[in-house]
């Protein structure tokens, strides 16, 4: 069984299963993000209900995790485990099952290779960046713990974009990278960092004209959306390719 958190919460294994239930759905994955920690009754009861819990809230708690025990988490079918802790729950299961704990081992490894073997960096951040599915725990309401695991997932997916463009510029795979940046430029309007790298991408590719036109798009956009110009080092390329700078011809 594979549990997975880097998209809409689901269950994979002969066959993907959801939890239907909201609450259910928001417990199993507040105990998913703690993972092999216990997590305290008080602190579920604030991810359930925010800071109003109904009068029978702790009771309701039992149901759910009774819930999960019978229907999600049977350790002689899944291969975790619910466990009663002094502080409240804790769910135990291999960390090789949930796919936020492959994201971390490959976010690391890309880290840690980055300076001095971009191949392999590149493949382990493209892997990482693979991993998700859509908006992190999309349709779950966002509470302390879930809302601050959300922000830190989209974090590291973000890095990992940026270092995958970054190898693959230093790796001469300007032309095949053009087509992602653009996308992520999309998705991130306000991300300086992946607008420089596809000007980049971009001249490099021989399209000087439409590496010009990012940096006017992405002008327009930071002044719209934030009042400012775009940071020094943008401009800085942008100058540079005004002048057909030949160290811009230069991958690493």
């Amino acid at each position: 069984m594979r549990y997975e958190l880097l998209g809409p919460l689901r269950l994979v294994d002969e066959e993907t299963r959801t939890v239907s239930a909201p609450k259910v759905e928001t417990l199993l994955a507040t105990l998913l993000i703690r993972a092999n920690q216990p997590v305290s009754t008080d602190e579920l009861l604030d991810e359930l209900w925010g800071g109003e819990p109904p009068k029978r809230a702790r009771a309701a708690l039992h149901v759910y995790v009774s819930q999960l025990r019978k229907n999600f988490v049977q350790p002689a079918v899944e291969g975790a485990a619910i466990r009663t802790h002094a502080q409240g729950y804790l769910l135990e299961v291999d960390g090789a099952s949930v796919d936020v704990f492959h994201l971390h081992a490959l976010h690391t490894r890309g880290r840690s290779e980055i300076g001095h073997a971009p191949e392999r960096a590149l493949e382990n951040f493209t892997a990482a960046a693979r991993l998700f599915r859509g908006p992190v725990l999309g349709g779950i309401d966002n509470g302390l713990i879930v809302g601050t695991f959300t922000r830190w997932a989209e974090e590291v997916r973000l890095e990992c974009l940026e270092a995958i463009a970054m190898c693959s510029l230093r790796l001469g795979r300007h032309r095949e990278l053009i087509g992602d940046l653009s996308k992520w430029v999309e998705e991130y309007p306000l991300n300086e960092n992946l607008r420089e790298q596809l000007m980049l991408a971009l001249y490099r590719a021989g399209r000087r004209a439409d590496a010009l036109e990012v940096f006017r798009s992405a002008r327009r956009v930071l002044r719209e959306e934030l009042g400012l110009d775009p940071r020094m080092t943008m401009r800085r390329l942008q100058v540079a390719i005004l002048a057909s700078d030949a160290d811009l011809a230069i991958a690493g």
